[in-house]
């Protein structure tokens, strides 16, 4: 879910990056968003995943094999970050997400016996959930392309900011905005995506390309310290916590700019008969004192070519020539970066 303050980044705060740009960068990459990125848009004509003769979901292979690998190909450094124990005020966020898994399953089943193959789509994208399986067969494929994995004691995202924060990480990778709040100095998104994307529920395009956020521009552009922006998220709901009805992103800045403290704003809501769900000051605490472990360390795992095919030819099924050919292009292009590298080393 994130944080909903997508609609007060100006576009102009979106910087476009070039992938080419982030050669040799650490990027701490939040797994979980990722594969379930890759799970929701890797799909056949009618919304289902992509699968294996078994019937087994290979969408997240797929993705990993060709997106990543094109990231891979141009010198990045990725770190795969899994979610470890998440935190109990989290539990209702994710009962509500199971909810409207089976709600949007009971209607893709609908759509599917009405043949209506749009709806199909729809709702086949909104019921997938991600299972161990899948989240294991990742690691396993991440670390056979040479990728490290780690497993944070909380939440992912935390790990990741409070990593780059430390300058551990040159830069937080995540669709969501969460990691902001976790003290992020910057975020990218869409690094897996580029060209044409479609808008949810509608049936239009708009162009889409990996661009960075840094946090001290969006608290300067909104004239708001990094505590200003956590009350104004923490009021609009974040995963720990429902939102205020009747608060959005615009009377939620206005509160944090108006009012000293969040106690203030808090009586102030109390005044107007806003009824406040959740205790704030454990809400804060999550992201000031995030569950984390600054001592964790990763080794670069041994690129494993027999494997990677392995996994995707004798497992995936997929079809053996295509997965050769572009493994070879790839390793090539890698070999080129490694030797660059190396004649860099010189100057």
């Amino acid at each position: 879910m994130g944080i909903a303050i997508g609609s007060l980044i100006d576009n102009n705060l979106k910087e476009k990056i070039e992938i080419k740009a982030l050669k040799n960068k650490r990027l701490g990459v939040d797994a979980f968003n990722t594969i379930y990125q890759f799970i929701t848009t890797i799909r056949s004509i009618d919304g289902t995943p992509l699968t294996n003769q078994k019937g087994e979901i290979t969408s997240h292979l797929n993705g990993i094999f060709y997106r990543l690998s094109n990231l891979l190909g141009e010198g990045l450094k990725p770190v795969f970050v899994f979610d470890g124990t998440s935190h109990k005020l989290k539990d209702q966020t994710k009962k509500q997400r199971r909810d409207r898994r089976t709600l949007a399953k009971e209607k893709y089943d609908l759509a599917v016996d009405q043949g209506d193959t749009i709806n199909a789509q729809k709702y086949a994208k909104q019921s997938q959930t991600i299972s161990d399986k899948i989240i294991e067969e990742s690691k396993e494929l991440l670390e056979a392309f040479g990728v490290p994995c780690i497993t944070a004691p909380g939440e992912a995202e935390a790990q990741i900011s409070m990593m780059t924060k430390n300058n551990q990480l040159d830069y937080t990778v995540s669709q969501d905005y969460d990691c902001l709040l976790f003290g992020s100095p910057n975020l990218i998104r869409n690094i897996n995506v580029t060209g044409k994307r479609k808008v949810v529920s509608k049936n239009i395009y708009v162009d889409s390309f990996p661009y960075v956020i840094h946090t001290n521009k969006l608290l300067d552009h909104l004239y708001i310290s990094h505590r200003q922006l956590l009350w104004m998220s923490i009021l609009i709901g974040t995963d720990f916590n429902k939102k205020i009805e009747g608060v959005g992103p615009k009377t939620a800045i206005k509160l944090v700019k108006e009012y000293d403290n969040f106690e203030d704003i808090i009586s102030y809501l109390d005044s107007k008969k806003k009824e406040i769900p959740f205790e704030y000051k454990e809400v804060e605490n999550i992201f000031l004192e995030p569950n984390v472990d600054l001592s964790l360390t990763y080794q670069q795992p041994k690129l494993d070519k027999e494997k990677i095919i392995d996994i995707l030819v004798n497992r995936a099924d997929f079809d053996e020539e295509r997965v050769k050919n572009h493994l070879e292009k790839f390793l090539k292009k890698k070999e080129e970066q490694e030797k660059q590298k190396t004649i860099d080393r010189w100057f």
